[in-house]
Parts: C-alpha cells; sequence; structure tokens
C-alpha cells in the first residue's frame, strides 16, 4: 500500500515553519532570514518534489534524501543575510539549520 503524500501540504509547512525558524534563530535579522529561507525553498521546490516521491517510492532510502538535500548547501548564497551582515559562520549555521529542517520535516510527513 503505498503512501499519499500532498507535496504542496509538506512545502506549504517548509515555507511556515522556516519563518519560525528564523525567528528562533536569527531573531534581529529575522526579515532577511526569511527571505534567504524562502528563496532557498523556492530554487529547491522542483528537486525536493521529485526526491520526495522518490523516497515514498522506496527508490531513495532516508540516508540518500538527507544527502541529497545538505549537498545542496554550497549552491545557495544568504543574500540578505550576508547583506545585513550577520556574520558568516552565523548565515552558514541558519543555512545548516534550514537544510535539516527540510529533512526533518519530510520524514516526518511521510512517517519514515
Amino acid at each position: 500500500m503505498a503512501i499519499q503524500v500532498d507535496f504542496s501540504d509538506i512545502f506549504k509547512q517548509l515555507k511556515t515553519g522556516v519563518v519560525g525558524l528564523a525567528k528562533s534563530t536569527v531573531s534581529q535579522y529575522v526579515n532577511d532570514a526569511k527571505t534567504d529561507a524562502q528563496n532557498l525553498l523556492a530554487e529547491m521546490k522542483d528537486d525536493l518534489e521529485r526526491w520526495t516521491k522518490l523516497l515514498i517510492s522506496g527508490d531513495l532510502t532516508t540516508q540518500d534524501f538527507e544527502w541529497l538535500v545538505n549537498s545542496e548547501k554550497d549552491s545557495f548564497k544568504m543574500a540578505a543575510l550576508e547583506q545585513a551582515g550577520l556574520a558568516l559562520i552565523r548565515v552558514d549555521q541558519f543555512k545548516s539549520s534550514v537544510l535539516n529542517f527540510i529533512v526533518d520535516t519530510v520524514f516526518k510527513m511521510v512517517k519514515v
């Protein structure tokens, strides 16, 4: 019996969740963090949808999915946060938090 998951529900949850993540991790830069995180999600959307479907079908393991998501880390710049003057190490930590949040949210919603 195949799991039925609507990717649009997952994506809505991701978009909402990154706002909360921004508020809790870089509160003084919340608007910049929100912009960067939502841009990252928008750029990854097609890949995330494809990878999520492969995960659900069993064609990707959880380790493969996590590796694919985290392999995108160096592809994205957090331009708004960098321009706002947040230290690069904090920008990198926030980016890692966003990617981990993506993995955790997808796993939770597809129940793997």
